[in-house]
């Protein structure tokens, strides 16, 4: 039997176990479909790539990568693009092969024009010796993200060392506002570099991470005129000159809301005006970075705004759910950034403002929990109306809560139960803030999707 035989009828036969699985809820979504075949025949993964038509986009940096890439994927749908997306993995090469497998037919054939991949900063560079991008997107980089030995400085380096390679018809899409991305290209980039920010003093916000970051070309402190999240900003060097790069794709005449956002994109082909319906300046920067590279792919403005303007929340990004009259919105967190932003965002909603924390057992057992000291906790202090806090790593959490002052209303360690027991403590019409670690938001959404509450995430 072909080679070519053999794989095609192994991804039927995956196909069959994963329904059935489905059909008797034997995994409840942990063992996705694909993973079989993945592991059994890692080779299919290329043979899938080599089909996909028009070219690939890889899309990486320490957060926003599932939402930048569902925002671009729905800009290329809107062009008429048939476009494979692997939004809801978590960005290992593994997990790409599995959703590559999974998209494809029993025959093995995938009918896409664009692949758009978010990966994560270690995968990026096997991905590209798989399959060569038409174009890079580098969102951000923040030393808390990146799990690689050496911090986010090992991940530059790595990154710089590759870039420098790519071909002149590839492009490199990298966030202007980042001086530590922006500062691993100053002495050596690629061919072809386009750089991305939000230029709107209306994001202003006070940030620790911005006060420690420094000048990769001489080490000095920079200053900022406008920080827009974490160290994301308008910065500058006083002791050598160096600076933030000019953006040639840009978010101008920001307006922010508790439900969305509005603003204009500035990019070489015209302007276009977007109503977001994510709230938060985090999802202005991944707007922006998805309207970027659809420019580079040759995009009109126009079709561009509607692939924004069609793309919905939801697995744990700012995902909307009412039950019995009641609001919440699903924010995942796994950094002091996204914790920073999600905290951010909720304000933007008026007060009373109730929160419900889940922290997973991964940060109970995972031994580094600095990240959840490195947050801004203390803006809560005298703002929130209630903090419930769950999970097994909830004491870590309570530990942290009584450092910044901010009183928590209970503890309880079933995640489930809190939920329900928060959302029924809520007043009919009122807001409940979930703010979720990665494991804990999976136990969740499964627990609701049960309930048919939400729609349960395809990878």
């Amino acid at each position: 039997m072909s080679e070519n035989l053999i794989h095609r009828a192994a991804m039927t036969l995956d196909k069959s176990v994963s329904r059935l699985a489905e059909i008797f809820e034997m995994t409840r979504g942990r063992v996705p479909r694909g993973s079989l075949i993945a592991a059994l025949f890692p080779e299919i993964t290329l043979g899938l790539l080599e089909q996909i038509r028009e070219g690939i986009v890889y899309i990486s940096g320490s957060n926003g990568k599932t939402t930048t890439s569902r925002m671009l994927a729905n800009i290329l749908i809107a062009a008429e693009h048939p476009t494979l997306c692997t939004s809801n993995t978590s960005g290992t090469l593994e997990d790409i092969s599995t959703a590559l497998i999974h998209s494809a037919t029993a025959r093995g054939q995938i009918r896409s024009d664009y692949g758009v991949f978010g990966v994560d900063d270690e995968t990026i560079l096997d991905m590209m010796d798989v399959s060569a991008p038409l174009v890079v997107v580098l969102n951000n980089l923040y030393q808390d993200g990146v799990e690689t030995e050496g911090g986010a400085d090992a991940v530059i380096r790595e990154w710089r060392s590759r870039f420098k390679s790519m071909e002149p018809g590839q492009v490199l899409v990298v966030n202007a506002d980042d001086p530590v991305l922006c500062g691993g290209f100053v002495r050596e980039s690629p061919p072809r570099i386009l750089y991305f920010g939000v230029e709107d003093k209306a994001v202003r916000t006070r940030s620790r991470q911005a006060e420690l970051t420094r000048c990769y070309k001489c080490g000095a402190p920079l200053e900022y005129e406008m920080v827009g999240m974490s160290h994301l900003g308008d910065y500058r060097c006083d002791v050598c000159g160096w600076k933030r790069p000019a953006p040639s794709v840009y978010a101008i005449n920001v307006v922010l809301n508790a439900d969305g956002s509005s603003f204009r994109v500035i990019t070489p082909s015209g302007p276009l005006d977007v109503a977001l319906k994510f709230p938060g300046v985090h999802n202005i920067y991944n707007a922006v970075a998805a309207a970027a590279a659809a420019d580079c792919l040759g995009i009109l403005p126009a079709t561009i705004r509607t692939g924004l303007e069609r793309t919905i929340p939801e697995t744990g990004r700012c995902e909307p759910l009412t039950v019995n009259e009641r609001h919440t919105r699903l924010m995942l967190v796994k950094n002091p950034t996204s914790l920073d932003e999600a905290i951010r965002t909720a304000f933007l909603l008026p007060p009373p403002h109730r929160f419900l924390f889940l922290v997973d057992n991964e940060v109970d057992t995972g031994g580094d929990v600095s990240w959840i000291w490195d947050a801004n906790l203390e803006r809560l202090s005298g703002r929130a109306e209630s903090v419930v806090v769950s999970g097994s790593g909830a004491e870590h959490l309570v530990l942290r809560f009584k450092h910044a002052g901010v009183d928590v209303t209970e503890v309880d360690l079933d995640p489930d139960y809190a939920f329900h027991r928060a959302m029924a403590d809520t007043p009919r019409k009122g807001h409940l803030h979930v703010l979720a670690t990665e494991s804990a938001m999976f136990e969740l959404r499964q627990e609701l999707a049960d309930a048919g509450l939400v729609a349960v995430s395809d990878a």
